[in-house]
């Protein structure tokens, strides 16, 4: 396939185009400044700022799907993640692109979702240190659901530079303080480009074998 990646420059994004590569698909790398591809194989690489859109359908133009990394952690506005999706989400429908997968913080709800005590603890806390990201990742969900897409997206806790990539999706929500190796994200996050099982769905991902 040929994948385009957004993000591609971030700690899950440079791990989701090493995976990619391995398994013998072209990368088109979305970069705004650092660009670490520049002497990659097998990558295009192409520069731009998430906002502008036809930068955004460039990237877009001729891939079998998308993969979006983006995070806003460490951005002024906290909300590069629902503007990167609304962006992506229509440079798509124009480019006749589908299949997209994306990532966000597992306290983030999505439609459906029916949280316990300890869920909605989690959430309240979430709101209080981190508002502005969780709404983030909750209107990217929005938008998501809302497209004619092919979506599917991997609600992760914490993300460790530490474990092996083996994973596993339930759409049950995690506890406080869970952990998961960036590894096994990016492992599932490419998996889910040609596994249909978590279409139109927003599951969660936990460490080990399924």
């Amino acid at each position: 396939m040929k994948v385009t990646v957004f993000g591609s420059a971030g700690k899950l994004g440079s791990e989701i185009v090493s995976l990619l590569l391995h398994d013998g698909h072209a990368v088109v790398a979305f970069v705004h400044r650092n660009n670490p591809y520049a002497a990659t194989a097998g990558v295009k690489v192409v520069k731009g700022s998430i906002t502008d859109i036809a930068a955004v359908e460039d990237a877009i133009a001729g891939s079998d799907a998308v993969i979006s990394a983006l995070g806003s952690w460490g951005t002024k506005n906290k909300n590069i993640v629902s503007t990167g999706t609304q962006q992506i989400t229509k440079a798509m429908t124009v480019r006749g692109v589908r299949r997209i997968v994306t990532v966000t913080g597992a306290g983030a709800l999505a439609a459906g979702d029916t949280p316990g005590a300890l869920q909605k603890l989690q959430h309240s806390l979430l709101r209080l240190v981190a508002g502005s990201i969780l709404i983030d990742g909750e209107t990217h969900l929005k938008t998501l659901e809302s497209s004619q897409l092919a979506w599917t997206c991997v609600r992760s806790p914490v993300m460790t530079k530490f474990g092996k990539d083996g994973y596993r999706l339930r759409s049950a929500l995690p506890p406080l303080f869970a952990l998961v190796p960036r590894t096994a994200v990016a492992r599932c996050m490419v998996d889910q480009l040609t596994d249909e099982t978590f279409l139109s769905q927003a599951p969660v991902i936990y460490p080990g074998r399924a």
